[in-house]
């Protein structure tokens, strides 16, 4: 029982609610403009599936596709959630099990590099901070679903390289996240969602980016950040993921038009509109014509040479091969073996290159190369290229030392130790016998989430060099996370007057969200059954709802209405007007927190008017 409803990141909400009063004025504009020619371009469909999984019709066309359909993102509740949910695992089996790639969705919060900053489920702002959560949210998705889970979709990603000019902050940690996935997950796919142009030096933090999210109208006649950059329409068009909702069918085919000009190689267009357009799938003609009209037809391009070894060590094989010449060749898949591991632009008339990153030393590896045509036709694999690499090599750095465990809470704790001696590239931090962060050697401390209370754990620490040599372990912290003092949810308190209703509890563990449910009938046969209570309103954080009708989870916003009214210490308190539950005389509410930590409810709390 959660919204997901951060798909669209603030700083442009406001801009956006705007665009969507003015589409059909700019849709007959364009009606009379001048055509621009519409390249061959062979695209996939990719969805953004922000879809309760009980919705099994829709599931069902996702699932059904074919191959146009390139991958979906699940988001269970901004993250995998703190366990295996049983309703996504079987909808993110069945479309694994399709052939359609499934990604986990993780929020990098900007890195916190916004006013004010954004805070981890934790409460944190700082950088390292949102990196450490996004490292154990991402090995969370491959533990909680295992070889269903295709890569990973970071949201809310930022748009300039870094806070000031020349500087490359920000790219810097999503190329560092970027690293992570795909040294922890050979062959997984990465998106990055800055959501508008971005400057070139993103090119290499994913293997794709979300380089337009917004309205067909702003599509259309871009302005400001939504214009696509120079840089992006000789790029490899599989780098780039165009996302397109409030669109007509009768717009459909201008919208697809759109995205094969501005070289975009995934794309999603959807009917559905704000508050969050992505909770659906278009109707079957309209998915249907959406699939279509991706499909374009050209010739098959010719197989790739065998690539040359450039360099290599322990880690890493850097690999090139002489591009080709055709302009038919757009870009190049790298396998590793039989697995995809990324993708490269043909860098014609240089030579294309392609670094394989998180590999074993002393262990042989086999590469090899696919073209792609702009019509999206791949050719046969070219010869395979087999390498070896070094064994390690260099002096081992010392262990990490005085490994302490300091803010234990009932589902988190900080670690921090002291700097090994020698070289360092990296520190990887193991709960038990299984790594689960991995931070510069500049950083000697790291907050671990996501713990169960009541459950005893151990850490430890190892310093390691990309030349494949590791530190003996740090000394071991054991710790036992305590219980939440009162419960997870505790002292709920529902004040009904007029002119206004006060309702408060103590959130007592780290949640994604803090839900209000309210019965304003005493109808649990009316609105959205839960925990005993058919809820006609919902108060989200800072956001309220009124119940869309029927019984599924489906909400539309109340404007006008900011009901958080504080939050110190946890306790949490909202304030709504009362006649916004009409002439209603008592309510029945139940608290809930979800996401980040077990689900938990209070019991009904019952209130009469006074």
């Amino acid at each position: 029982m959660r919204l997901s409803f951060r798909t669209t990141s603030g700083r442009r909400f406001a801009a956006l609610a705007t665009m969507v009063a003015t589409t059909a004025v700019c849709v007959t504009a364009l009606a009379v403009a001048t055509a621009a020619p519409v390249p061959v371009l062979g695209q996939h469909v990719a969805v953004p599936a922000y879809i309760s999984p009980t919705d099994s019709a829709a599931w069902n066309r996702i699932a059904t596709s074919g191959s146009q359909l390139g991958f979906v993102v699940a988001n269970v509740a901004n993250g995998p959630d703190s366990g295996v949910n049983t309703a996504w695992q079987s909808v993110i089996n069945t479309t694994h099990g399709s052939g359609t790639k499934v990604l986990g969705y993780v929020d990098s919060g900007y890195f916190g590099f916004t006013t004010p900053p954004r805070e981890t489920v934790l409460g944190h702002t700082d950088a390292q901070s949102w990196l450490q959560q996004a490292e154990q949210q991402i090995d969370q998705w491959y533990q909680f679903y295992g070889a269903s889970i295709d890569g990973i979709f970071i949201d809310d990603g930022q748009n300039v390289c870094g806070p000031t000019s020349g500087s490359t902050t920000y790219v810097d940690l999503y190329r560092e996240l970027n690293d992570y996935v795909h040294t922890s997950h050979p062959g997984a796919l990465t998106v990055v969602n800055p959501g508008v142009g971005v400057p070139q030096c993103y090119e290499d933090v994913a293997d794709v980016l979300v380089t337009f999210e917004g309205t067909f109208a702003n599509y259309q006649n871009p302005t400001g950040e939504y214009v696509t950059q120079p840089w992006q329409l000789d790029a490899d068009p599989n780098k780039f993921w165009h996302l397109v909702y409030d669109t007509p069918q009768a717009s459909l085919t201008a919208a697809l038009d759109k995205s094969k000009q501005n070289n975009a190689g995934y794309v999603y267009v959807t009917p559905d509109t704000l508050s969050n357009p992505w909770d659906t799938v278009p109707p079957s003609a309209y998915w249907s014509a959406e699939l279509a009209g991706t499909v374009v037809t050209g010739s098959t391009p010719a197989a790739p040479p065998k690539p040359s070894v450039a360099t290599s060590d322990a880690t890493t094989v850097d690999l090139s091969w002489t591009s080709a010449s055709s302009s038919q060749v757009v870009g190049y898949d790298v396998y590793q073996g039989s697995v995809k591991i990324g993708s490269v632009v043909n860098y014609t008339p240089d030579a294309t290159e392609f670094t394989a990153i998180g590999l074993r030393p002393g262990t042989q590896y086999g590469f090899s190369l696919k073209a792609r045509s702009p019509a999206g036709k791949v050719s046969a694999a070219g010869p395979t290229r087999t390498v070896t690499t070094s064994a390690p090599y260099g002096a081992v750095p010392s262990a990490p030392g005085s490994l302490t465990a300091t803010e234990l809470a009932p589902t988190s704790l900080k670690l921090g130790w002291t700097a090994s001696t020698g070289t360092v590239d990296h520190y990887d931090v193991y709960q038990g016998a299984t790594r689960i962060l991995t931070v510069k050697p500049t950083v000697t401390s790291a907050r671990v989430g996501f713990l169960t209370p009541s459950q005893q754990y151990s850490f430890k620490v190892v310093a390691r060099r990309d030349s494949g040599v590791s530190s003996a372990a740090s000394n071991t912290v054991t710790v036992t996370a305590p219980a939440p003092s009162g419960g997870p949810v505790a002292s709920p308190t529902v004040d009904m007057t007029t002119p206004n209703t006060t309702l408060q509890a103590q959130y007592n563990l780290p949640f994604t969200f803090r839900n209000v449910f309210v019965d304003s009938d005493s109808n649990a046969a009316t609105g959205y059954p839960v925990a005993g209570i058919g809820a006609d309103h919902l108060i989200q954080g800072e956001n309220f709802y009124q119940h869309a009708g029927g019984t599924g989870f489906s909400w539309n916003t109340v404007s006008g209405v900011a009901p958080l009214i504080s939050h110190v210490g946890g306790l949490y308190v909202w304030r709504v007007p009362t006649s916004t539950f009409g002439t209603s005389t008592g309510l029945k509410v139940v608290f809930n927190g979800s996401g980040g930590s077990p689900d938990a409810y209070t019991a009904i709390v019952t209130a009469v008017k006074h």
